[in-house]
């Protein structure tokens, strides 16, 4: 049976909501199994989504296999997305791949390869962060992200926690540099932390 990951309205999401982590520059503010269902459906409010999509949401989580957190990271992510095989996000199928990073040029191959449009950055990434915000502006691929500062470098949705309760971050400028273009219900409840 498929399950849609349809927009129930957003004062929903928040029940979506547990599993805190402490936050530091580089660490993930809110777990993977909390992060993940509410970056998902912030997705569907992308008015370019299906466009951008295709035929199904291939999502790459991009990772520092030399970095402990990155590593860490990029496991939990990879085992919340596994627990949504079957299900769909705007009624397009959802598969998911790790990426090591090695480079600019092995990252825009392989996205091209696999038809892959978003990409969720782990923390232990900043190295890499400049050379995956230029492939995802030429590819226009939608940046992800559990860590709050990378939303402030660049990538255009994360997830921090202010007062012990979930935030959405958009960097508008990223994301429409990425070919997005959020709907104005959600930019409302949002934190917008940067424009270019």
């Amino acid at each position: 049976m498929k399950v849609s990951l349809r927009r129930p309205g957003l004062l929903a999401l928040g029940g979506l909501l547990t599993f805190f982590l402490p936050a530091s520059a580089e660490q993930m503010s809110l777990g993977a199994e909390a992060q993940i269902p509410l970056l998902l459906k912030v997705l569907t409010y992308d008015r370019n989504f299906e466009q951008k999509a295709g035929a199904e949401l291939a999502l790459g989580i991009v990772h520092d296999p030399s970095d402990r957190d990155s590593a860490k990271a990029t496991e939990e992510v990879g085992s919340t997305l596994y627990k949504f095989a079957g299900k769909t996000v705007k009624k397009l199928g959802l598969k998911y791949y790790t990426i090591e990073f090695t480079g600019a040029a092995d990252l825009e191959r392989f996205v091209k390869e696999k038809r892959i449009s978003v990409l969720y950055i782990t923390p232990g990434s900043t190295k890499a962060l400049p050379a995956v915000l230029k492939v995802s502006e030429d590819l226009k691929l939608t940046t992800l992200t559990g860590v709050p500062d990378y939303v402030r470098r660049g990538v255009a949705v994360g997830i921090g926690v202010e007062q012990d309760k979930p935030q959405i971050l958009i960097n508008l400028g990223a994301a429409r540099a990425e070919g997005s273009d959020f709907d104005a219900s959600l930019l409302r409840i949002a934190v917008v932390v940067g424009q270019k």
